[in-house]
């Protein structure tokens, strides 16, 4: 269901309700009002008969007198009065037949309102000495006539009321609904990633911060989106640029010494030559080129991660920076309890280590950096957290560098957390917080 068809299924069903609450209540005051009036008529009426006819115990009257009496009192609202002839049939005085037709009150509304009215009998002695019978009635069908004006007036003005409200809600909706089909709109651009688009402002202020609120994720997609382009070219720079680095490696090292090891073992036939000094340069040869494979596998992956576990394989890298750069001081703090950890999780704790070494020893200018790796939340949300920081300038780098967004791709694709912070003379804190996943059988 629309929302438009769900707002006036919804007003309609209210103005029944309303209708029919207000038809009781108006047929219940109707009926007090009509009670009430001829009540009150019949009682007058009642006083002017016994008024009018308190000295007939003294004087009695002519037949011309007292039905001069009779159309006096017959003259009084809401009052019906008949005459008891002298054969004993009731007949009717003063039959009002210039009443419209259009006039009368439908019969369900007058049989609603009507309740029991009083009457009462008089016995009027007339000069001749006859005995005249009179029967008062209260008549309220001009109350109830009344009433059915009023009430109809009433009536109508709500339904002109309920019609205005009616027109002026589907006009505030229409533009509400004209609004809401920009957002929509808006919404599909923003999904078919058209991000540059963005909606205008509305005078309606909820609308219009939906609005900014949609304006804002657009620039944030646009943003992670040309990151992540960026981060993407970047990636297969690195990947060709290592390519570039292993093939020349292989090239320069590998080929010359295998050259080298080719023509000592074809020197080595030669009479005269001294076996054991080629030999030991054979050797020598062959040891430096493991050195070199060895490099070449802890960049290419640590192969010690799975065997050693992730706090050997973090310490055999702290020591490979130390060696190559022995002026820095490197401090780990490590909690022996990931080594439990999945595969897939250490080789990101590894990789942001890593990164973050790398960004030291090229950007920080540091003399000292600490890596503290550790489990927290034993019970509830266990977690890796790493903080890592260093001594050095600081305020260079703002968090937007390649090395960094990968490493912030690196935790929120594990469902983490990653920040850094950078401030000039204080160096650089990176803060992550990753949920720990356990290892597998396999694994």
């Amino acid at each position: 269901m629309s929302l438009r068809a769900l707002i006036n299924s919804r007003i309609l069903v209210s103005v029944i309700v309303i209708m029919c609450v207000g038809v009781m209540l108006t047929i219940w005051q109707a009926k007090q009002a009509v009670e009430k009036e001829v009540s009150s008529s019949f009682n007058l009426a009642l006083q002017m008969i016994d008024l009018g006819f308190s000295h007939l115990s003294r004087t009695p009257l002519t037949e011309f007198e007292w039905l001069r009496q009779i159309s006096a009192i017959q003259k009084t609202r809401h009052l019906h009065i008949s005459i008891v002839n002298d054969e004993g049939t009731e007949v009717e005085w003063f039959v009002n037949e210039d009443r419209p037709k259009e006039d009368i009150p439908p019969q369900w509304f007058v049989k609603a309102v009507e309740t029991t009215y009083p009457e009462a009998n008089y016995d009027i002695r007339l000069a001749d000495g006859r005995t005249k019978q009179i029967i008062v009635r209260a008549d309220p069908i001009d109350e109830i006539s009344e009433v059915w004006e009023d009430s109809l007036a009433y009536f109508w003005s709500v339904i002109t009321l309920i019609g205005v409200i009616f027109l002026a809600i589907n006009m505030v909706f229409n533009s509400m609904l004209r609004t809401v089909r920009s957002i929509v709109v808006g919404l599909r651009r923003v999904e078919s990633g058209q991000y540059g688009r963005k909606l205008p402002p509305f005078d309606i202020r909820e609308f219009d911060a939906i609005a900014t609120e949609i304006n804002h994720l657009s620039d944030a997609l646009k943003v992670a989106k040309e990151n992540n382009q960026a981060l993407a070219r970047h990636t297969m720079q690195i990947q060709e640029s290592e390519r570039r680095n292993l093939s020349r490696e292989l090239h320069d090292e590998m080929g010359q010494s295998l050259t080298a090891i080719k023509a000592m073992s074809t020197a080595i036939r030669q009479p005269g030559t001294d076996v054991a000094k080629i030999s030991d340069s054979i050797a020598e040869i062959c040891n430096h080129l493991a050195g070199v494979v060895r490099s070449m596998m802890r960049t290419l992956h640590p192969l010690s991660l799975a065997d050693l576990g992730l706090g050997a394989t973090l310490a055999d890298l702290v020591n490979e920076w130390r060696r190559r750069h022995p002026d820095l001081v490197i401090k780990l703090d490590y909690d022996d309890r990931l080594d439990d950890i999945s595969h897939e999780l250490a080789i990101h704790v590894y990789r942001i280590a890593q990164e973050c070494l790398t960004n030291v020893v090229r950007h920080a200018n540091a003399t000292e950096v600490t890596l503290l790796i550790r489990q927290e939340g034993e019970h509830t949300s266990p977690r890796v957290v790493m903080r890592i920081r260093d001594n050095g300038q600081g305020g260079e780098s703002s968090g937007h560098g390649f090395g960094v967004l990968a490493m912030r791709e690196r935790v929120e694709n594990m469902g983490g957390r990653f920040r850094f912070e950078s401030e000039a003379g204080k160096g650089v804190n990176v803060s992550v917080w990753m949920p720990i996943i356990e290892k597998t059988e396999n694994e």
